[in-house]
Parts: C-alpha cells; structure tokens; sequence
C-alpha cells in the first residue's frame, strides 16, 4: 500500500493545496474534526475520531491531506482501492473553502479516472459533505439505515465513462 502512495507524489504535486498525508496529520486532526464529521465517524463505525481517521488512512490507497497557506492540515481525504472516496475536515476548512472548492474537483477527476467507480455513504445529517460531493459530480442512490448505528445516511457514486 505505501508504495502506491509514495508513486503518487509527482503527481500530488500539480493540486494547490494538498499533499499525501502522514501518519501525524491523523494524529493532528483527530481532535479537531467537525462535530458533524465525529459524528458520522461514531454513527458508521463505531470509532473514536482518531480510530476512523487512522482505519480510513490506513484503508486507503491514495490519501491526501488538504492543507492552508502555511502547510497546517485542515482535513483528509482518500480512497480505498475499491474506489471507496472519504473526506473529514476541520472547522479550519472554511477559511480555505474557495482555493479547496477549485482544487477538489481537480483532485477528484484525478482520482475517477483511476478509479472508474468513486462510491461511499455520507450521513444524511452532514450537509457540508453532502454539498461538497454535489460539487463533484456526485449522484445519489438511496437513502438507508447504515453502519453501526443504523443511522439514514445516503448511498453516493460518481462513476467515470
């Protein structure tokens, strides 16, 4: 799995605003996760903050950290190698929310063509996602009762032609 992550940083390089993540940038952001993001992460796993930050890390194939002006982390984003795309962030994203609203489609192009089928489930109550992955291109399935709390949350795909 490292290694696929370590090839990618050529092409990281070309989105303002994101690099591969770390370890520590899960470390760093646990406690700084978005009450809605916590909550999503309790309500499909069970997890603590720091728990789904690592599993969704360690899970991914491709994980980025998006980054402010000054290299501190405000959120992460990744992918499994299924095409499973995830994101938590920060309250601190929204003082970025522009040059990141312009960047993350570019990523998520990137990430759909090589990942034909981007897909995962969004709490139904996480409307800052729900706008973001609207953003993207993303369409919705369903609406069902997930993870381990049976909460609604919406079944999401983008899939690349």
């Amino acid at each position: 799995m490292q290694v696929g992550k370590v090839s990618m940083s050529q092409q990281v390089k070309e989105f303002n605003g994101f690099r591969l993540s770390i370890h520590e940038d899960c470390i760093y952001l646990a406690d700084k996760l978005r009450y809605e993001d916590k909550r999503e992460i309790l309500d499909a796993s069970g997890f603590a903050p720091y728990g789904g930050l690592l599993k969704s890390y360690v899970n991914s194939e491709v994980c980025f950290t998006i980054i402010d002006k000054d290299d501190v982390p405000v959120g992460m984003f990744g992918v499994s190698k299924d095409g499973g795309i995830w994101l938590l962030a920060s309250n601190e994203i929204f003082r970025i929310r522009f040059s990141f609203l312009r960047e993350s489609r570019k990523v998520v192009d990137f990430l759909n063509n090589k990942y034909p089928k981007l897909w995962n489930y969004v709490d139904c109550r996480n409307e800052l996602h729900i706008r973001w992955l609207k953003w993207c291109g993303f369409k919705f399935l369903r609406k069902i009762k997930y993870g381990v709390s049976q909460k609604p949350f919406y079944e999401f795909i983008r899939i690349c032609v």
